[in-house]
């Protein structure tokens, strides 16, 4: 008897379609004797880089994102979210895309990757829900901050990097159209984390929560965790997921979770692709991190290299 399918999803453009073939390797890799089929929405994507997409493994199907599903998020019509990125509308979309294809599917962000067998996602009940996900935070305080915020009438609040959707129960909840409403509508100051806030808002009651180990941030790890986390089996998350600016991608950011990027995308076609800087993406509180992280690790010179900038760019801003 055949196993059972385990759908995934992606969406990605042009800047992140390398980070996902290196989380779907890590997938495979893990996940030998599973059936799994992969779907990833593109946008701004070249040829040559969804031949490489594709040459992972014969499970993948690309599809393009429809001109007119971005062009309802156009700028022009909609100058309160300029901000958002695309790709945030488009994962509202998916289910939607789906429908026909497949009954239910995870939806994942780039920037993950996976470390074990996750055939055990089947064993979760979606009947009664429109999906199951996971704590955005492991400090209760933190998810009672986000439901002020946002006026959420549940003490939880989920993030929106990993949902196993039931399509269904998405499609009969319009879910999309109740998001894209909030995303139109609120002030761009109450949300912000998007699509998130308003998947949160709109689904607060029509979840079930599970392990966090489904989608564990990095940002919850102390640092001396980072530096371990991969060797306690019993321990390891079945999927982290890579959180934050400073992506484990960037040639900056050494350490063990790097390492282990870097060994599932020796892979895949990008392996002998450089990792990018992250120089011209420094925002004025990584100027801060990098010092505190210097002259911990007794990099004196750099630490105060670091904090000279961050101080002065603390004062221009200000001024």
């Amino acid at each position: 008897m055949d196993k059972e399918i385990i759908n995934i999803a992606y969406c990605t453009d042009s800047n992140y379609i390398e980070h996902v073939g290196v989380s779907i390797t890590s997938i495979i890799l893990n996940n030998l004797n599973n059936n799994i089929q992969f779907h990833v929405f593109l946008y701004d994507v070249s040829l040559e880089e969804q031949t490489k997409l594709q040459q992972i493994c014969p499970s993948i199907t690309l599809y393009q994102i429809p001109k007119n599903e971005l062009n309802k998020y156009s700028e022009n019509q909609n100058k309160k979210i300029k901000h958002i990125n695309q790709s945030m509308y488009i994962r509202l979309s998916v289910p939607r895309l789906l429908q026909g294809i497949v009954d239910k599917f995870i939806y994942l962000d780039a920037d993950t990757l996976c470390f074990t067998d996750i055939s055990k996602i089947l064993d979760t009940n979606l009947n009664s829900v429109v999906c199951a996900v996971t704590h955005d935070s492991l400090n209760k305080q933190n998810m009672l901050n986000q439901n002020k915020r946002l006026g959420l009438t549940t003490e939880n609040y989920f993030n929106s990097g990993f949902l196993y959707i039931n399509i269904d129960n998405w499609m009969k909840f319009d879910t999309e159209n109740k998001s894209n409403k909030i995303l139109l509508s609120f002030e761009q100051d109450n949300l912000i984390y998007p699509d998130q806030d308003a998947l949160n808002i709109v689904l607060q009651n029509q979840v079930t929560y599970i392990d966090p180990k489904w989608n564990y941030l990095f940002t919850w790890m102390k640092d001396n965790q980072k530096e371990t986390f991969f060797y306690n089996k019993e321990s390891l998350p079945y999927i982290i997921h890579f959180t934050g600016a400073r992506k484990i991608w960037y040639q900056e950011h050494t350490g063990l979770a790097q390492n282990v990027y870097n060994f599932y995308k020796h892979f895949t076609p990008w392996a002998n692709t450089p990792l990018k800087s992250y120089k011209h993406k420094m925002r004025i509180n990584d100027y801060r991190i990098y010092a505190k992280k210097s002259i911990k690790n007794k990099k004196i010179f750099n630490g105060l290299k670091y904090f000279f900038i961050y101080i002065s760019l603390k004062i221009k801003k200000q001024s």
